[in-house]
């Protein structure tokens, strides 16, 4: 009985991590010691590194001070010629063209020339039937001779009354008549007068009319008023006409002479000058290769336009042979002198960062500046440069990472 009390279990004592309120006290306590561990590998790591790491930089900063500043290739800005080329796109038009509206109304009787036909000045190029015109010229011209007849008939009482006035007073000396029978005679011939320069009168104003008849019915001969090319026609025989040139009224022909051709180009603020005191320019087309035309330079705006910042400039061209077709694109030359060389500087020395163009500029110590440009025009393999640099400034050829603004360098010479 003994034995089996003292083996028994005792019901009242608990598990003691049951008392602490922690289910799982050896779970936590891994974890806690896994972190520091963790912590302490990268406090030994760090230890360890932060010492190699100084090394290194030492020895990169003791391998520059033996080796020496880097090498660059350098080049010096030069002044530029003070003639060259400047090529701007350009395009064609004929030296005179037109749109030939109709000075009457009626129906097109006939047409005698199409698109592309060559004509000559005065050249008949359609009739239009103007009916209602002719009727009225005819009117008139009949009115002017029965005017004509009306005249006659006042020129001939003149006449009479001059006689007869004559006959009285020879009368009235005679005391055959009275004074008054004889001014009343007076009277008559006045008035015969009168209508006798009336009816001139009359004669005068039906003659203006029948002359402007007919010039109006002229209208209805459609003559090309220079010698070119129809490039465009809008009629048919039959086509009913409207006199006139609104936009509702209907075109007849486009004409346009291209015996010589204008050719207008748009010239860059900063070149109008040069541009305007030239005489001639060169002129060459994609479709025509191996041909370059000359030109004179014949008129320009004289005023820059405020959108574009450029001068308009006309060429004109010979073109006998028909060769340049009003339209084309065309590509001017011209020879243009500065009073100034520009300043040149390599393509290779330049580059483009957040703020613009820039370059290396080396000062008598052989340190790197670091400039901000404005340029000019692009000739390829140089750059016109208008401020940042002057002539015999020196500059670095194609830097690498090792140049840095205030960074000394060892120049050697460019190609």
């Amino acid at each position: 009985m003994a034995q089996n009390f003292v083996d028994a279990p005792i019901a009242n004592e608990q598990d003691p991590r049951t008392v602490a309120g922690d289910p799982n006290p050896p779970q936590k306590g891994r974890v806690v010691g896994a972190a520091a561990a963790f912590l302490l590998l990268i406090l030994v790591g760090a230890a360890f590194l932060i010492p190699k790491l100084r090394h290194r930089d030492e020895l990169v900063q003791e391998t520059r001070v033996v080796s020496g500043p880097p090498p660059v290739s350098v080049a010096k800005i030069q002044l530029g010629s003070t003639s060259s080329k400047l090529e701007l796109p350009g395009t064609v038009q004929a030296f005179e063209q037109t749109s030939v509206y109709a000075r009457t109304s009626g129906y097109v009787s006939h047409r005698y020339v199409d698109i592309g036909d060559h004509v000559r000045a005065g050249q008949l190029l359609s009739t239009i039937e103007d009916p209602q015109t002719e009727q009225q010229l005819r009117q008139a011209q009949a009115n002017v001779l029965q005017l004509r007849a009306q005249l006659v008939q006042a020129r001939a009482n003149a006449k009479l009354t001059t006689l007869n006035n004559n006959r009285y007073e020879q009368l009235y000396n005679e005391g055959v008549v009275s004074r008054a029978a004889a001014d009343q005679q007076v009277a008559q011939a006045g008035a015969n007068d009168a209508t006798v320069q009336a009816a001139l009168a009359n004669i005068a104003a039906g003659e203006a009319n029948v002359k402007s008849l007919q010039e109006q019915a002229g209208f209805s001969r459609v003559l090309a008023p220079f010698t070119g090319t129809i490039l465009s026609r809008g009629i048919d025989t039959g086509s009913l006409i409207s006199a006139g040139s609104a936009s509702t009224v209907t075109q007849l022909f486009t004409l346009a002479q291209s015996d010589k051709v204008r050719v207008f180009t748009n010239v860059p603020q900063s070149a109008a000058p040069a541009v305007m005191t030239a005489r001639t320019a060169q002129v060459q087309f994609r479709e025509l290769p191996g041909q370059i035309f000359s030109g004179a330079i014949t008129r320009t705006s004289s005023s820059i336009d405020t959108a574009s910042r450029t001068l308009l400039t006309e060429i004109d061209l010979p073109n006998a042979n028909g060769k340049i077709l009003p339209g084309m694109f065309a590509t001017v030359m011209f020879d243009t002198n500065r009073a100034q060389p520009p300043l040149l500087i390599p393509a290779n020395a330049l580059f483009v960062r957040s703020a613009g163009p820039q370059a290396f500029v080396l000062d008598s110590n052989h340190v790197a500046h670091l400039h901000n440009l404005v340029l000019g025009r692009d000739f390829g393999a140089s750059t016109e440069v208008i401020s940042g640099l002057k002539q015999g400034d020196t500059v670095v050829l194609s830097p690498g990472d090792s140049v840095t603004d205030g960074a000394k360098v060892d120049p050697q010479s460019g190609t």
